[in-house]
């Protein structure tokens, strides 16, 4: 695994933090995200701070174990109480590098409902996120998290916590924020349709059609396809 530029990495979780909190992805001191450095280093956002008002410096760094190292201990900060999740993450899936973890109200309320994000309409969706799946309810900052998602994440770079979150991610952190945005706009775009009365989705063939051009995009179609 090649190091990232631990300065690069500050500079970009900064940006996502900020942008995530100007979306409406997260309030108050919600959220959390995590870079992996290296094989064994990961840079995290700080418990208890507005995502809005962080500055490159307030970042931590964790071994993989989540115990501060480095100039980080000299810090009286801590890192997220749900810092273990996203090394389950790491330790699950050796091809990602960056997690996000946010509260998108829209997604998180069809959990709440119970009704899937599972209905083709956009082919965006189709392409990247495919049929979300829905971990089971966990008590939050609990290890009972990690495991409700250890195998889901195996299979997928986009899901859900029941009545919770969003968990996304991906090679670099703004992957991982701009499936969070395309999860988001997902399900506002159901949402709405479904109180205008109708939701028109694409048939089969249409969904085909969106795979057999993946390639176009450089990419591969999601594993848990929508159906």
């Amino acid at each position: 695994m090649n190091p990232l530029n631990e300065f690069k990495a500050r500079s970009e979780m900064l940006a996502v933090s900020k942008l995530a909190y100007e979306r409406g992805y997260l309030c108050g001191t919600e959220g959390n995200f995590s870079i992996r450095l290296d094989e064994k280093r990961v840079l995290t956002t700080p418990r208890g701070v507005c995502k809005a008002r962080l500055s490159v410096s307030d970042f931590l760094v964790t071994n993989l174990d989540g115990d501060l190292i480095g100039e980080s201990l000299k810090q009286s900060k801590k890192p997220s109480t749900e810092l273990a999740m996203h090394l389950t993450v790491y330790a699950e899936r050796p091809d990602i590098r960056a997690v996000v973890h946010a509260h998108p109200e829209t997604a998180v309320a069809f959990t709440v409902a119970g009704i899937a994000l599972d209905a083709p309409i956009l082919p965006e969706a189709v392409l990247t996120l495919g049929a979300i799946p829905v971990a089971p309810y966990a008590t939050p900052s609990t290890s009972e998290v990690s495991e409700s998602i250890r195998e889901i994440v195996k299979s997928t770079d986009c899901l859900l916590l029941k009545n919770h979150g969003s968990l996304t991610v991906g090679r670099t952190i703004f992957d991982a924020f701009y499936l969070l945005e395309t999860l988001e706009h997902y399900a506002q775009t159901l949402l709405i349709s479904r109180q205008l009365g109708k939701v028109e989705v694409l048939s089969e063939e249409q969904v085909q059609k969106l795979f057999s051009i993946c390639s176009i995009y450089g990419i591969k179609p999601p594993q848990s396809s929508i159906k």
